[in-house]
């Protein structure tokens, strides 16, 4: 069921995750390479593309797929849409992946440099395929004990093989607050450039949520760790999916009450205020801001910058 029109990149898949058929190994085992089954191969945190003009992202099925499966460490049953089965595929214990015999005119890549060069439908599938799949190469001991661990569910836990421990894991998600903070004057608005970021690149802060924080007082306490401002009236706007390699975007606005910068622990290079003018000035370069048509971060902004 769709629960709000598609805003930003990776968010776009009505796929019917269907829970209940995650504990079904009859079902599971008849129907994942069934006639309807398709298969999202990943190898290494990396997504199978053919290439071209326009990339296209490689869903595979019939032989292709079998082929796969048939190499697969671990496969993962994502859902249905419709009719159609789909899988994740982990390829990463391959030293080669084109030892198996790819498909014609298709190679591994990094699904975040071709960013929304794919359809994106399709990139919410490999985007939520590589998720899972990096989750289980970094879970194949058990974090208790240290025992190898086995998947179940269909791919959605892993189970500490010793019985004494039996600690079961499941995938998890962290939640990232993203915010566009704005001027006491509301005629500002405060950007960053990340040691992370290529080139000269401003976006909105953003920060993980630290246990037994409310997100409110997360999206405060980054904001002063990072850039010495103080903000009030945090108001919660949107979210993005974001599996590089588990996070959630949690998009929010909030008003400064305080102006001097200062970048407290390194994360920034530079952060400064910014007028409509100097980011209109920036979008029109298409270098120094997020792409329009990929983040929750670049939303932000242009709510901001569009507003009434």
């Amino acid at each position: 069921m769709r629960l709000m029109n598609s805003r930003f990149y990776y968010d776009d898949i009505t796929l019917d995750r269907a829970h209940h058929l995650r504990t079904d190994e009859t079902w599971l085992s008849s129907n994942l390479s069934g006639s309807n089954a398709r298969v999202i191969p990943v190898w290494q945190n990396q997504s199978l593309i053919f290439a071209g003009d326009r990339p296209e992202a490689a869903i595979l099925g019939g032989t292709d797929a079998e082929n796969i499966r048939q190499h697969a460490s671990t496969l993962i049953f994502l859902g249905m849409e419709g009719d159609i089965i789909y899988s994740a595929a982990d390829l990463s214990h391959l030293e080669d992946p084109h030892s198996i015999n790819l498909p014609n005119n298709s190679g591994f890549e990094d699904l975040r440099r071709l960013a929304t060069t794919l359809d994106p439908i399709d990139a919410g599938y490999l985007a939520y395929a590589r998720a899972l799949v990096h989750w289980h190469q970094n879970h194949l001991f058990c974090g208790v004990c240290g025992t190898a661990t086995v998947a179940g569910r269909g791919g959605h836990e892993r189970a500490c093989a010793n019985q004494s421990c039996g600690k079961v894991h499941f995938p998890r998600t962290d939640p990232t607050v993203i915010m566009l903070v704005t001027h006491p004057t509301e005629e500002k608005c405060l950007l960053g450039h990340n040691k992370k970021f290529q080139g000269l690149r401003f976006s909105t802060i953003a920060g993980f949520v630290e246990p037994g924080e409310m997100l409110e007082q997360a999206v405060a306490r980054e904001v002063y760790e990072e850039t010495n401002i103080e903000v009030v009236d945090v108001e919660y706007k949107a979210s993005q999916p974001w599996p590089f390699p588990a996070s959630i975007m949690l998009g929010f606005r909030a008003h400064a009450v305080t102006t001097e910068i200062i970048c407290h622990d390194q994360e920034l290079i530079e952060a400064k205020w910014f007028s409509r003018e100097e980011v209109l000035e920036m979008a029109a370069g298409n270098e120094a801001l997020p792409p329009s048509n990929l983040s929750i971060s670049r939303w932000l902004i242009d709510g901001w910058l569009y507003e009434k």
